[in-house]
């Protein structure tokens, strides 16, 4: 092997699975540059999943040192609940994975996404984010110890989604005018956030919106953000009645509306167990009421797909 040029290295290298490939790494100098400088640069380590097949046959010891010679090339990561994974020792024991703040406290100095869905999450991780991910666009997580704070540091953030957590107003108007979104998305956080996002200047740039509970049913946000294009709106706790009304409301002001509205919603969601019956009373077609069981979820989420954005000359998805 070492009387091989690189270019045939690298070529074997990339044919061993990672276990092996991290055997090699630690063999010698020459193994472990071309490994994190070449093979380790292509899209499938850049982009990483925790929950991701190749990673399962690693060592808790080999996990970490993945990890920690991989994270500068990242540009995508996807952290799903660590504290529920675990590895298997030689002895059968079970392992468990490092904590999140391992994965936080690495040099992401190029991840442009990350992905956290884990109820630890809290704000104090979100400021090591901020130092460790400076080039970071996109930022998805899911806890109610998120309040916002901090995150008004990933200066490059243009896509915050933020489902169940607790963005409080005061921080969500500082992310709205210092940060350059265009995808916000706070489905059930814990406070009320349209009043904030129509009064804030910051908002107007935002091209997709999720939120939940929506003042007559979202269309105030879609005729005040100019450039809104999807704007997705859920409802907790309705009955089966409400939500039949609350949809024929929805359609007879998209069909008065002039200009700015399709003639139709483009896709009406309607989280509900027994879907079918509720599709049929929607469309008019049966007139059979919903069975005893299965019965219908208490969830209603209305997505619009709106006409052009003012000065866009796309068009609407089909």
């Amino acid at each position: 092997m070492e009387r091989l040029n690189d270019d045939c290295v690298c070529h074997i290298l990339e044919y061993l699975p990672l276990v092996d490939q991290i055997k090699m790494c630690r063999l010698s100098p020459r193994f472990r540059e071309l490994l994190c400088q070449i093979v380790w640069r292509k899209p499938r380590y850049r982009n990483v999943s925790v929950s991701d097949a190749m990673l399962k046959p690693l060592s808790k010891s080999d996990y970490i040192y993945f990890f920690e010679l991989t994270s500068a090339a990242m540009e995508e990561l996807y952290i799903w609940n660590v504290h529920s994974k675990a590895f298997d020792s030689y002895l059968g024991r079970h392992l468990m994975r490092p904590e999140l703040s391992f994965y936080l406290r690495r040099d992401f100095s190029n991840l442009k996404e990350l992905c956290i869905a884990d109820e630890n999450m809290n704000n104090s991780m979100v400021n090591t984010i901020a130092k460790n991910c400076r080039q970071l666009r996109c930022l998805s997580v899911s806890s109610a110890y998120v309040t916002g704070k901090h995150m008004i540091s990933l200066t490059k953030l243009e896509s915050l989604v933020a489902r169940e957590c607790s963005i409080e107003t005061e921080y969500l108007s500082e992310i709205l005018d210092q940060l350059s979104l265009t995808h916000l998305d706070l489905t059930a956080n814990r406070h009320q956030v349209e009043k904030t996002i129509l009064q804030s200047a910051g908002a107007k740039r935002l091209q997709r919106l999720g939120i939940s509970d929506a003042q007559d049913y979202g269309f105030l946000l879609a005729d005040q953000l100019p450039q809104l294009t999807t704007l997705v709106v859920s409802y907790h706790k309705v009955s089966p009645e409400d939500q039949l009304d609350m949809l024929e409301t929805t359609r007879r002001r998209v069909e008065d509306s002039p200009g700015k509205f399709p003639k139709r919603l483009q896709s009406i969601l309607c989280n509900v167990v027994d879907v079918e019956v509720a599709l049929e009373q929607i469309a008019g077609l049966e007139k059979r009421h919903p069975r005893d069981t299965p019965k219908f979820s208490e969830i209603l989420k209305i997505m619009y797909f709106l006409s052009n954005p003012v000065g866009s000359d796309k068009t609407t998805p089909p």
